[in-house]
């Protein structure tokens, strides 16, 4: 079955719970019919993925700044695992725009770097375009100036 953005199974793994919450009823007012499901760390994101009991999500949005394991290692090991090679890691959600995360996010296999809006306008923006991505063309297409997604 072709996935539309109504179905598309969305994670965000953030350790700010207002985040999440902000998030969530982003993804609410968007009018998809899939909730998001979030995790709050790398830790609980990567225990979720080895679930075989659970589906797989379509797209993994992953904060930068967590304790336990940050959203690098978490990334990392994400990529690291060929059953999770092709789930778009959209965003490294984050608060950093240092050149020195978005290249190191870039080189571990993220597929987009966004820095975390503030308006809760500009967040459905963001989230809008990258459900409508399609994420198996654009994983082909990817550069450096083309990875950082702008509102």
């Amino acid at each position: 079955m072709m996935k539309t953005k109504e179905n598309i199974r969305v994670l965000l793994t953030d350790d700010d719970e207002d985040d999440r919450e902000f998030f969530g009823q982003a993804i609410e007012d968007l009018h998809l019919n899939h909730p998001v499901e979030f995790c709050k760390n790398g830790v609980e994101l990567l225990d979720r993925l080895y679930d075989k009991s659970i589906d797989t999500p379509d797209i993994i949005f992953l904060d930068l700044n967590m304790p336990l394991l940050s959203g690098v290692e978490t990334l990392q090991k994400i990529r690291e695992d060929d059953r999770f090679k092709n789930i778009p890691v959209i965003a490294i959600y984050s608060t950093s725009t240092a050149i020195d995360s978005i290249k190191g996010a870039f080189g571990l296999g993220a597929n987009v770097y966004i820095v975390k809006p503030i308006s809760f306008t500009d967040l459905k923006k963001i989230i809008t375009k990258v459900i409508e991505t399609d994420w198996k063309e654009k994983s082909t297409e990817t550069s450096i100036e083309s990875f950082v997604i702008t509102i």
